[in-house]
């Protein structure tokens, strides 16, 4: 595209930005380095992401996986190199729900007689120290299905092992994050545009100077609880819900309760909590199970 002198658009982007009351969206372009190699040892993580008929991983299938592989720094969360996107269309063996369609523009014809070359995708994830996703609890539970291997690696959740709201994000979505703390849009719901975003998000340092990548790899080494608040009265539950707890039925074997997730340090401060606020001064026996990058998020704990 040509612009005409007195047009060029970073000057008249800069000039609106300028007034106060404008802010300007840039293209996310794709990078392929973020620091140039210094000598510094870095490890391989893969960017994963799935399109798929619909939420439910025992039931729904995938249209579309993408795998981003980069090099990180283990301890400062640097972003290196960043590879090139390997991308699959599968054919579900159904057909794709009208809103799928229109939410990531894939279609039957697109994926007719498509599937999703396993051992390529072996190739590529197997030497990659780390799995991430975008609400990781959701492609995981995809991927497991599809493919064990993905049982034995270990996963992040740029999601939520991200402190976003202490960094003025009210919102988790990929799309927001990616407006709010890169001033960038890109084409949502296609796993290669999503694999990309989500790499550049974790390379872009927060209003403070840390990088988002270094929290993530923090809070991914840390372990984790879910402590299920059994027996508490029906009175609790909106003291529960505010406290961000969840409500599970029981029908997936686990018990009808309350429960939430957090980091092990949490754990002494959330059960006085429930002392206090639920259990009127001591507690039962809680259920509370424990996971670490190899077992988080998965649909099997």
């Amino acid at each position: 595209m040509t612009h005409s002198p007195g047009s060029d658009p970073e000057k008249l982007a800069a000039a609106l930005e300028a007034t106060g009351d404008y802010r300007v969206l840039r293209r996310l372009q794709p990078v392929r380095s973020y620091h140039a190699a210094d000598g510094t040892p870095t490890k391989t993580a893969v960017a994963l992401d799935v399109e798929t008929t619909g939420l439910e991983s025992g039931r729904d299938a995938i249209i579309q996986l993408a795998l981003v592989p980069f090099e990180f720094a283990p301890e400062s969360g640097a972003i290196y190199g960043v590879g090139t996107p390997l991308t699959f269309l599968e054919d579900p063996g159904r057909p794709i729900p009208a809103e799928v369609v229109a939410l990531t523009g894939i279609t039957d014809a697109d994926v007719k007689g498509k599937r999703i070359d396993d051992a390529a995708v072996e190739r590529f994830v197997g030497p990659a120290a780390l799995i991430i996703a975008h609400n990781a609890r959701f492609d995981r539970g995809f991927m497991e299905r599809r493919m064990p291997l993905f049982k034995e690696k270990h996963w992040a959740c740029s999601q939520q092992d991200v402190p976003w709201r202490g960094a003025g994000s009210r919102s988790g979505a990929l799309e927001f994050l990616l407006m709010k703390q890169c001033g960038m849009f890109y084409g949502a719901h296609q796993a290669d545009h999503d694999c990309v975003a989500l790499i550049h998000l974790l390379a872009t340092p927060l209003e403070r100077g840390a990088l988002p990548m270094q929290q993530l790899l923090v809070s991914a080494r840390q372990k984790s609880v879910r402590i299920w608040a059994e027996q508490a009265s029906f009175a609790y539950k909106d003291a529960l819900r505010n406290r961000r707890y969840k409500w599970n039925d029981g029908k997936d074997g686990r018990p009808k309760a309350w429960y939430c997730e957090l980091r092990m340090a949490g754990q002494a401060a959330e059960l006085e909590w429930l002392a206090e606020n639920v259990y009127g001064g001591s507690i039962p026996q809680l259920r509370i199970d424990e996971f670490d990058a190899k077992s988080r998020y998965s649909d099997r704990g």
